[in-house]
């Protein structure tokens, strides 16, 4: 059981990494020059995009956990019960 804790708060922390990259990331290509030889228009858009992208994709890591926790401590439950 313990071990399907640590899986379920491993996958939500990683969506925080992934939160984290993506924001940095979105907030590099519109406030600063980095890629502007590289992307010399657009690179405005592509900040907004990756920084909604890993809003989207935190919110989606967030639901699962919080539906794997539920499952989790149901099964609990129900195994205490038969005992």
């Amino acid at each position: 059981m313990k071990y399907r804790h640590f899986i379920n708060r491993f996958r939500f922390y990683s969506g925080y990494l992934l939160l984290a990259f993506y924001l940095t990331i979105g907030i590099l290509f519109i406030f600063t020059e980095i890629w502007a030889d590289l992307i010399p228009k657009g690179r405005a858009l592509i900040g907004i995009s990756l920084i909604l992208w890993g809003i989207l994709r935190f919110y989606v890591a967030y639901r699962r956990y919080i539906n794997k926790a539920l499952k989790i401590s149901e099964s609990s439950i129900e195994k205490k019960n038969e005992e």
